[in-house]
């Protein structure tokens, strides 16, 4: 059965329509994945949403890991497997790159992966605006003049309508501003933690503190922001295996389905490198993980073998910078 799949698969590999009208280049194929699996500890407080947000970290993946029959009744002390790794979406040898539909921000200096942070990003109807920005300016202590979006927003609720907040702990700006040259949009603290690695803002991002004052102390004026929405994503480690990273396409343009992803794998010239079960496999867990979707040798797969599960690269923390 799997190998009828598989010649069916790639006939339509090779039937797929070429890449969509205007795209001249082919999609990228990456050369880096950072982070890995370790074992975390559930603290006093914790919950599941949190967890998955630290980690950037899909729910099902975590449920499937841990073998949660409740994922909600975690215990100060339980020990999950956990995983915050992913293919790093490089972009130049310097710059930050942020990963909407990874949640997370990529900082490149000299040509290595300097540091990545969970971020909170913009509502799924609020959405984070994608392009090519820079960093203008920054603030200590920012004061919130609140848009007057987002004061009919709070009216529609039937909330406190303010129009602005002052420094503190109730200012959701945090302690620090970072301002891109997207007018109205930038890199900022919070005062709710637990909200880093979600689809939660009015379109700015939110990094824990001990981030943003990093970035805002040594990320000079200047530094090219890309800010980009990649939900599919494929790597290729030096043994020239084929991973592909796949997240639920939350914002609705049908990027995750399994015609589209075929068409991307086929566009990016890796039809022949891959085997269309894996990839069938891949993207119905949409587990938004890097995983081999290689075609094995066949006296590999008749030894049963099993692939690599990780392209070997330089990794960096996601809550500490690289030393």
């Amino acid at each position: 059965m799997r190998r009828r799949l598989a010649s069916f698969l790639v006939l339509v590999l090779l039937a797929a329509p070429a890449w969509p009208a205007g795209k001249s280049a082919r999609p990228r194929v990456y050369d880096l994945v950072a982070g890995g699996e370790q074992d975390y500890t559930v603290a006093p407080g914790d919950n599941l949403w949190a967890i998955t947000g630290r980690f950037t970290m899909n729910r099902s993946l975590l449920q499937s890991w841990n073998d949660l029959p409740d994922p909600h009744a975690l215990r100060p002390g339980m020990h999950l497997k956990v995983s915050d790794r992913h293919i790093v979406p490089r972009r130049g040898s310097d710059g930050i790159v942020i990963d909407i539909a990874v949640r997370t921000l990529y900082w490149f200096q000299k040509g290595a992966l300097r540091a990545r942070f969970p971020i909170g990003v913009g509502r799924t109807n609020w959405a984070t605006p994608a392009g090519h920005y820079r960093i203008v300016g920054r603030r200590q202590d920012p004061v919130w003049h609140v848009p007057p979006s987002i004061q009919a927003e709070m009216r529609a609720q039937g909330e406190k309508v303010v129009g602005s907040v002052l420094p503190g702990p109730d200012n959701p700006l945090g302690k620090y501003w970072i301002q891109l040259s997207a007018p109205g949009y930038g890199l900022h603290g919070t005062n709710a933690p637990a909200s880093i690695g979600k689809y939660v803002s009015h379109g700015c991002m939110r990094l824990l503190p001990e981030h943003v004052e990093l970035l805002y102390r040594e990320a000079r004026d200047g530094t090219p922001v890309d800010i980009i929405y990649e939900p599919v994503k494929l790597a290729r480690d030096p043994s020239r295996r084929v991973f592909l990273e796949v997240h639920r396409d939350v914002l609705g343009a049908q990027r995750s389905e399994l015609p589209t992803v075929l068409d991307f794998i086929q566009a990016a010239g890796l039809t022949e490198a891959v085997d269309a079960t894996r990839v069938v496999d891949a993207v119905a867990r949409a587990w938004g993980t890097p995983e081999d979707v290689s075609l094995q040798p066949p006296a590999e797969a008749a030894a049963g073998r099993p692939a690599a599960a990780v392209v070997p690269a330089a990794d960096a923390s996601p809550s500490a910078a690289a030393p």
